[in-house]
C-alpha cells in the first residue's frame, strides 16, 4: 500500500544496519525524514578530501539529496556538493553528510548510491531549492 504519511526509514539502506525496531517508537521517529522527497533528474558534482567526479541526483528534498553513483563514501564523511538547477546559471553548492549508502545488488533494479544530509544551506539555495521542489510531486513509499 502506497502512504505519503509514514516515509521508510534511513536505517533501512544503511549497508550492514538492521531496521529499527517497530516497537520503539523513539528510535523510529529518530530515524523518518523530515522533508518530503522529490524524484529529480539533476547533475552534481562531488568532492571529498581525495575524489572529484560527477553523478546524477536521483532525489532531493529541502534537507537533502541521493546521489545516484557507484563511488561509494562511508557513512560520516563530509562531502561537498554543487547541483545545477534548471534556470539557474549558477549550481546550488554546499556541504553535506553521507547518511547512507545502497550498495549495487544484481537481485535490485534501483541504483546505489549515497543518500546526503545538507549541512545548513544559505538562504538563497534553500529557496531556490524550495521553489524548484513546489513544482513537482513529493514521492511515495511503501509502508513497512
Amino acid at each position: 500500500m502506497l502512504n505519503n504519511a509514514r516515509p521508510r526509514r534511513e536505517a533501512q539502506f544503511q549497508e550492514n544496519k538492521a531496521p529499527a525496531p517497530a516497537n520503539d517508537a523513539a528510535e523510529a521517529a529518530e530515524h523518518r525524514r523530515e522533508h518530503a522527497r522529490h524524484r529529480v533528474d539533476l547533475d552534481v558534482t562531488v568532492t571529498s578530501d581525495h575524489n572529484f567526479y560527477a553523478g546524477f541526483v536521483e532525489n532531493m528534498s529541502v534537507g537533502g539529496i541521493f546521489i545516484a553513483t557507484h563511488q561509494l563514501k562511508p557513512v560520516g564523511e563530509r562531502l561537498e556538493f554543487s547541483v545545477h538547477l534548471p534556470g539557474h546559471a549558477e549550481p546550488i553548492r554546499g556541504t553535506g553528510e553521507v547518511r547512507w549508502v545502497r550498495v549495487y545488488s544484481e537481485q535490485s533494479n534501483v541504483p546505489p548510491g549515497m543518500g546526503i544530509r545538507f549541512e545548513p544551506l544559505d538562504q538563497l539555495s534553500r529557496t531556490r531549492i524550495e521553489e524548484f521542489l513546489a513544482q513537482r510531486e513529493p514521492m511515495f513509499f511503501d509502508e513497512d
